[in-house]
């Protein structure tokens, strides 16, 4: 989904446990700041179903519990919210519902990398690689989080300059500022590419009157601690990283994007999947 004038959709996936409240006060929060309407989705599967019948209760007590979510998302925020239960597999059908929603933004809630996981890849880099709109990855509530200060790491990867549109979005929308952190490559070429990408993004989000700072990282030092140390520095509400949907893949330590979207100080991480980049990259 592009960024546009209308009123738009945040998701929230929930599956009723701790992290799926994250997911849904965090949802709420950010709709309260972008003036959009919630709408929280649960998947229905095995896990689902065997649950219900060791409890001896049917599918409408699904319905019964997200409708008691809708309701305390609208008197605690106040934002509209709507719900659904959907059958299929998180990993597919969060995304088809947000593509049926014409949702804006997605909002999951995590533990981090856990027990299976380990073995069979990060569950919500798959839920990231299929979802046709950013999704924002949470470790704990909102606690009054404004999204208004927002860092923007930027490298050479060829879907690092996309973001800017939704730098664009954010700025209009929610009044964020964003502190370009670019990265400090050694080679001499390298280092005029990213000086070049740099002012790319600078002047795009001048264009757009998005308020922003700018700083360079430290040479030889790993960008993705950089990133996260650069969010505590400037007391971050979130960072917004690219993850290009054709490389998302499973890493025996993890990969830089789940370094950052696992960061143990849990800021949230707006995840955007790169897109054709014949696109122009700050939007109409």
């Amino acid at each position: 989904m592009e960024p546009n004038q209308k009123k738009s959709v945040i998701l929230a996936a929930t599956d009723f446990t701790q992290v799926g409240d994250y997911a849904i006060d965090n949802a709420a929060a950010f709709a309260k700041v972008l003036n959009a309407k919630v709408h929280i989705v649960h998947v229905i599967n095995k896990k689902t179903r065997k649950k219900l019948k060791s409890e001896n209760k049917g599918i409408d007590h699904i319905e019964q519990k997200l409708q008691e979510e809708a309701g305390k998302v609208t008197s605690a925020y106040p934002v509209e919210a709507s719900f659904e239960a959907r059958e299929g597999s998180i990993f597919s059908t969060i995304g088809d519902i947000a593509q049926d929603q014409n949702a804006m933004y997605v909002v999951i809630g995590t533990h981090g990398k856990i027990g299976i996981q380990r073995l069979l890849g990060s569950f919500i880099l798959k839920v990231i690689k299929r979802s046709p709109a950013p999704v924002l990855s949470v470790k704990k509530l909102a606690e009054g989080n404004s999204f208004r200060n927002i860092i923007y790491p930027l490298d050479l990867e060829l879907g690092s300059k996309q973001k800017v549109k939704w730098a664009n979005h954010l700025g209009k929308f929610a009044g964020s500022v964003f502190h370009i952190l670019s990265m400090n490559p050694d080679g001499k070429a390298e280092k005029n590419k990213m000086r070049a990408d740099l002012n790319q993004v600078i002047r795009i989000m001048d264009q757009h009157g998005v308020k922003h700072t700018e700083t360079v990282a430290e040479p030889g030092k790993a960008f993705h601690q950089q990133i996260v140390a650069f969010a505590l520095k400037q007391q971050a509400d979130a960072i917004v990283i690219s993850t290009d949907p054709g490389k998302i893949s499973w890493a025996l330590f993890g990969s830089d994007d789940e370094k950052l979207i696992y960061n143990q100080e849990k800021i949230p991480v707006l995840c955007i999947n790169s897109k054709d980049l014949n696109l122009i990259i700050g939007g109409p």
